[in-house]
């Protein structure tokens, strides 16, 4: 198997805008591609692609939207000891390694079924919209970032907006305003959620706390309700004689003035520093998060304060709880809530397939094993609506994914390919 010819592949597919919401460009590159291999191709109405081979035993699956963090989507890949990243951006290896992969595949003819997923990146849209039909007993999902981990569990996800009208109060006295800019290294909201990763945000609104007398004009800070934040900043005013303390690990600069500031303002900043971001339960059976929750989003001036959180757990009723938890508190602040993008937790369970996957996985890497992963796997709904079938999910290494930091390794997408033909080939006498 020539990688290389995989990692050419992706480089062209890092070439098509497809950010979560603007795929369209992407959409159509894969009905053509697919189409010239010879498979039959459909679509539907939310965007999904699925090209069938009449001898298909199996369903490659993976997602073509990704999350556009920095130049993206101008992405310049670079490779730097065997691993590839993208200058100043995301590279969208999460999950375009698993659509290259799969279009190697097509373009040798394999007998395999594709489908390619839309705008899964925000909320497991066309996973949740499905409109085509999923022809084989089997899937194997190509959305995992570990190497040496065959993924049949992952947790479920919703999304909380809250949102609140500002008003705007006159500046008081006589002082000076600035500018203050929190910045952090950035994640996924759920692989890195563990890594002690500061939020911006939080960092921000923890300086503006511990100034007495400081007033905001306006504060927005990240970028992607299900990336860590990794920017922050704040219009601020300070009475005369003051300045800015507690701020050593922000960027502070003086700034032209505003005709006032929030009225609520501190009190919101408050609520946001004391929000417990991050991990709520650990599970020390699957040794990974149990339940936690994104600060994600803030936009706050005069006039409105919104605010975008992305909570997540490995077990339903406990997201439940969680959100409602989360709502609760917004709106004793007086936001108003919405829940939206909710997908359900996919509870681990060992089956055929997925012994099928880990022994070919095993030859490949000996110390291959099962595992679960606390962010939203497509898988989770395609186990909920089509209950017969056998699914497990594997991929690459990628680290630090929904950041600019973002990087593939190369070497592991050679061993996750060799495993996929493998798995072909087993199933297809079946």
């Amino acid at each position: 198997m020539e990688v290389k010819s995989v990692i050419e592949i992706f480089e062209e597919l890092t070439k098509i805008p497809h950010c979560s919401g603007e795929t369209h460009a992407m959409r159509r590159y894969l009905v053509d591609f697919a189409k010239g291999c010879g498979y039959e191709v459909a679509t539907d109405a939310i965007g999904n692609v699925a090209a069938y081979h009449p001898k298909s035993r199996v369903t490659l699956q993976s997602h073509y939207d990704m999350v556009c963090i920095g130049a993206a989507p101008d992405i310049e890949t670079v490779v730097d000891d065997g691993w590839m990243r993208a200058k100043g951006s995301s590279l969208g290896a999460d999950n375009g390694m698993g659509v290259a992969m799969t279009l190697w595949l097509m373009r040798k003819g394999a007998p395999v079924d594709a489908l390619f997923t839309n705008d899964e990146e925000i909320g497991l849209v066309g996973a949740g919209a499905l409109e085509l039909a999923i022809r084989t007993s089997c899937l194997l999902n190509l959305d995992s970032e570990e190497l040496g981990k065959v993924y049949i569990g992952c947790a479920g996800g919703e999304d909380i907006h809250a949102a609140k009208p500002m008003a705007g109060r006159a500046v008081p006295e006589e002082g000076a305003w600035y500018r203050l800019v929190a910045t952090a290294p950035g994640g996924h909201s759920g692989v890195n959620i563990a890594d002690g990763i500061p939020n911006a945000i939080t960092e921000l609104c923890g300086a503006i706390c511990a100034n007495d007398g400081m007033e905001i004009a306006s504060l927005a800070g990240g970028e992607r309700i299900n990336a860590i934040p990794r920017r922050a900043e704040a219009l601020v005013w300070l009475p005369e004689g003051k300045e800015p303390k507690g701020c050593e690990a922000l960027e502070v600069t003086e700034a032209e003035g505003a005709p006032g500031f929030v009225a609520e303002g501190r009190r919101v900043v408050q609520a946001l520093f004391g929000f417990a971001h991050g991990v709520r339960a650990w599970n020390r059976e699957l040794n990974l998060p149990q339940n936690s929750i994104n600060l994600a989003t803030v936009e706050m001036d005069t006039k409105a304060c919104r605010i975008a959180l992305s909570a997540r757990s490995m077990a339903n009723d406990e997201l439940e709880r969680l959100v409602a938890q989360t709502v609760a508190g917004w709106e004793a602040c007086g936001f108003t809530c919405e829940r939206e993008g909710k997908y359900p937790a996919w509870k681990p369970e060992v089956n055929a397939f997925g012994d099928t996957v880990l022994k070919a996985y095993k030859k490949v890497v000996p110390g291959a094993s099962y595992a679960a992963i606390h962010a939203g796997l497509e898988c989770a709904l395609f186990a909920e609506r089509f209950p017969e079938l056998k699914i497990a999910s594997i991929g690459p290494t990628i680290l630090d994914p929904h950041s600019d930091r973002e990087r593939v390794d190369l070497a592991s997408v050679e061993k996750v390919m060799a495993v996929i033909e493998a798995v072909v080939a087993d199933l297809s006498s079946i």
